[in-house]
């Protein structure tokens, strides 16, 4: 085995390599499953602003999640990266046929007659998203660090949420202490209490 950050990389890299392999009919089938399990928590009950992911073409799909929580009348709230400070904003958003534009990495962001950028204190609940994941709650993403950077900006009584698909979570993976872990994980098949 070799230093954590080797250890690491291989994760990353293999993770996405079986996650290339999903069909679009899997991944939006997996997707619906985790969709179900989300709006069953408790703590997805209880909370009234919500921050998502806008997902990309190969992970865990949110628009379905997030039209569920606005039907609920919830506050939904997606991140913008700001490359510049190597950190995510967040802006709230009215739904999901305002117009987005695509950004750095491939991300989907509010267009700019939509932006309305709040503090991150205003966050009850963070569903986070990662290419791996840990029984513990630790994670790994992409590697830039900003989920990172953001959730220690969140309030302590946050709940931080991971979705997976269930080969995302492994029983160990190398943690810094630049890591932030994830209290509970979703996947297709489980709810992981961490």
């Amino acid at each position: 085995m070799g230093s954590p950050e080797e250890t690491r990389k291989s994760i990353r890299k293999e993770i996405t390599r079986i996650r290339g392999e999903l069909s679009e009919e899997s991944i939006r089938l997996r997707s619906r499953e985790i969709t179900q399990k989300l709006v069953e928590l408790a703590e997805f009950r209880a909370c009234r602003n919500i921050l998502f992911f806008l997902s990309l073409p190969r992970e865990v799909q949110t628009d379905e999640m997030i039209q569920k929580a606005l039907d609920l009348g919830k506050k939904v709230f997606v991140p913008i990266v700001d490359a510049n400070h190597r950190r995510l904003n967040i802006s709230e958003i009215p739904g999901l046929d305002i117009e987005f534009e695509e950004k750095r990495f491939g991300v989907r962001e509010p267009g700019w007659p939509h932006l309305k950028i709040v503090s991150p204190k205003v966050l009850d609940f963070v569903l986070v998203p990662g290419l791996a994941f840990d029984r513990k709650g630790g994670r790994i993403g992409y590697g830039a660090g900003y989920y990172d950077k953001f959730l220690k900006e969140v309030l302590d009584h946050v709940v931080r949420v991971g979705v997976a698909f269930d080969f995302q979570v492994l029983d160990s993976i190398p943690q810094t202490e630049f890591d932030v872990p994830v209290q509970k994980i979703l996947t297709e098949k489980n709810l992981i209490i961490c």
